[in-house]
C-alpha cells in the first residue's frame, strides 16, 4: 500500500471539502459548524440531543460549539431547553425554521455533490468511504457513523 501517496491525497480531499463546505455555506449565510449541527438533530428527528453527543459527532470544542449554538438559536434554528434527568443540563432541538432552513441548504449541498460524484460507482464509493471513517473512528476515539445512512425527514414531523 502506498501509505504517503495515500495520506497526502486524504489530506488534499479534506482540505478541498472542507472548502466546497464553507463555499457552499457562505453563500446561504452560514458556516459548515451551523449546517453539521442542524443536519445532526435533521438525522435525529424529534429527539433532543445534547451538547456534549453534538460537539462529539461534529468534532468542535464545547467554546466553539456554545457560540454555534447560540447563532442557531438567534436564528431561531434550534431551541435550547431544559433536560429533565438533569436539571443543570440543556438539550438542543430542531424548530420548524431550522428544519426548513436544513431543508434548502442541504438540498442544494446534494445537488453541488451529485457533481462531485457524477464518476464514481455508488457502492464502491460508500464501502471505501465507510471505512476510511471507521479507521478513523477507531484511531481517534470518536463518536461512531462509519455504518450512518441518511435518513430524511417524514412530513410533519417536526415542531
Amino acid at each position: 500500500m502506498d501509505v504517503p501517496t495515500l495520506a497526502l491525497l486524504l489530506t488534499r480531499l479534506g482540505r478541498l471539502n472542507e472548502q466546497f463546505l464553507a463555499d457552499h455555506c457562505r453563500s446561504h449565510g452560514t458556516t459548515p459548524s451551523e449546517l453539521r449541527v442542524l443536519m445532526l438533530l435533521h438525522h435525529h428527528q424529534d429527539e433532543q440531543v445534547s451538547p456534549s453527543t453534538i460537539a462529539d459527532w461534529i468534532v468542535q470544542t464545547s467554546g466553539g460549539l456554545t457560540a454555534t449554538l447560540r447563532r442557531l438559536e438567534d436564528a431561531a434554528w434550534i431551541e435550547r431547553r431544559s433536560d429533565p434527568d438533569d436539571g443543570r443540563g440543556r438539550l438542543v432541538a430542531l424548530t420548524h425554521s431550522g428544519s426548513a432552513f436544513h431543508d434548502q441548504v442541504f438540498g442544494d449541498l446534494l445537488d453541488r455533490y451529485r457533481l462531485v460524484f457524477a464518476d464514481l460507482d455508488e457502492s464502491r464509493a460508500i464501502d471505501s468511504v465507510r471505512t476510511l471513517v471507521h479507521g478513523f473512528e477507531r484511531l481517534t476515539g470518536s463518536a461512531r457513523s462509519a455504518n450512518w445512512t441518511y435518513r430524511p425527514a417524514e412530513a410533519g414531523t417536526r415542531r
